[in-house]
């Protein structure tokens, strides 16, 4: 019996051992903001199996392709299953002319226009297909992502349940362990700041720390992210970015510190929240309460004339979309005045996809999806502050700076709102077609008035 303890007590000790040394080593290397470079060796260690994957599945299916990645990257987008009209698709409403709107017989060719684009809409919609998982052009080893690869041939089904075991084995533990305790250091960490009286050491101490923490909590998902521009790295003022996953928040943190405003989440999210309000000066708000739009803009407002505050993390797109595109800002963030910072984010969904469809996944099982996947690679680009225009509107202001975030991230810049994720179009939306085709009836009738005048 002393023998088999004893036995159980080595084995215990071994496989301890090497999670307690990466464990201390992350620790040690959070606290100094430095890195050993393992996480990129890492990925380019994947990279070269990927493209192994790649050509196996090409030399099996007979099909070579000479296009690298990025290209098919670039031209996933781009390519579309048909070309709309968009003058059908875009109402622009005269005002002036829709007092006393001209009537004439109805024709059956008056609505074929709008039965077209309904049908376009259906066959290629830009609205649902950003809330579901991109596509990818080639297989990363993961069943969730290609079905049945695994079993092509014998070599990849070799790499595959290596990587199952890498994965579920090795690489799920160690990332649980750092998660749990990094979530227990930021929790004693932000109840500590908040103690101290509001002075510049506080400031400066909550900064450290929460780079630290952040910059900690990121070991758990084997975060790699590159930052470009940091010259353009927010100081004050505004910080808008487009919105992909949750995670957002900690890639930007691990790099600066904000104060950042969102929506008030239970659950696993709200220990975060909880933990942070208390070194910081946060916004949380309950999205369905119309009560608490005017308060956070009141705040917001607040936050950004005190140059002593941070700057403050929005993402005006209200909803996590798929990596592929920006939607439609919300116009209340650029009604506050002030600079704005934007910054551009773009995951790489070959070691795994960081979209959180909300609708679909609880948080507990999107973070469990995300310490099975490889790893999380993303880019961020710091972009140069931009003010209102003199005579610009809040909308084209957002615009703007919409157009500009996706031109940097290479995302499809769409006008689309995001609450369609949840809720079905607005009335005014239905009613401005209804307006459009009234006019074109007017214009017609119109038209047809002026010919038989000619003609008489």
């Amino acid at each position: 019996m002393a023998l088999l303890d004893a036995l159980a007590t080595l084995a215990l000790t071994v496989l301890l051992t090497p999670f307690l040394v990466v464990l201390v080593t992350v620790l040690v290397l959070a606290s100094l903001g430095k890195s050993l470079g393992l996480r990129q060796k890492y990925v380019q260690f994947l990279l070269k199996v990927f493209e192994f994957g790649r050509q196996r599945l090409a030399k099996e299916y007979g099909r070579h392709s000479e296009e690298t990645d990025d290209d098919d990257d670039d031209d996933q987008e781009s390519t579309q299953v048909i070309c709309r009209d968009k003058l059908v698709l875009r109402p622009q409403l005269d005002k002036d002319s829709d007092d006393g709107l001209a009537t004439h017989d109805f024709e059956l060719g008056d609505c074929l226009d709008y039965i077209r684009t309904g049908m376009e809409a259906i066959v290629d919609d830009e609205v649902t297909k950003r809330f579901s998982a991109e596509e990818l052009t080639s297989w990363n080893f993961l069943t969730r992502t290609n079905c049945q690869y695994e079993f092509i041939s014998v070599r990849l089904t070799i790499f595959w349940v290596v990587g199952f075991i890498l994965r579920y084995f090795l690489l799920l533990p160690l990332r649980i362990l750092i998660l749990v305790i990094g979530m227990v250091v930021m929790v004693a960490c932000t109840y500590f700041v908040g103690c101290l009286p509001e002075s510049k050491m506080k400031k400066s101490l909550n900064s450290c720390i929460s780079v630290f923490c952040f910059d900690f909590l990121s070991g758990a998902l084997s975060l790699v992210c590159t930052y470009h521009n940091r010259e353009n790295i927010p100081q004050c003022g505004i910080c808008v970015a487009n919105h992909t996953t949750p995670i957002d928040v900690l890639v930007l943190a691990c790099d600066n510190t904000y104060d950042m405003v969102g929506q008030r989440h239970g659950g696993f999210l709200s220990i975060f929240q909880r933990a942070l309000s208390r070194a910081s000066a946060h916004i949380w708000f309950e999205r369905s309460e119309s009560k608490d739009r005017f308060a956070v803009a009141r705040r917001l407002r607040e936050h950004v004339e005190d140059p002593e505050k941070l700057p403050i993390l929005i993402f005006p797109e209200g909803t996590c979309i798929n990596n592929t595109s920006v939607m439609q800002f919300k116009k209340g963030t650029f009604e506050v005045g002030g600079v704005i910072y934007p910054v551009a984010i773009k995951y790489d969904p070959r070691f795994g996809d960081a979209f959180w469809n909300s609708s679909k996944d609880s948080m507990v099982s999107y973070i469990y999806m995300m310490m099975t996947s490889w790893a999380i690679v993303c880019d961020v680009w710091y972009l140069p502050p931009m003010t209102r225009k003199e005579g610009e509107s809040s909308i084209d202001f957002a615009n703007r700076v919409k157009a500009e975030i996706a031109r940097q991230g290479g995302l499809v810049d769409l006008v689309w709102d995001g609450g369609l994720k949840r809720s079905a179009p607005k009335k005014e939306w239905k009613q401005q077609y209804q307006q459009e085709f009234s006019r074109r009836l007017k214009v017609q009738n119109l038209n047809s008035e002026k010919k038989e005048e000619k003609t008489e």
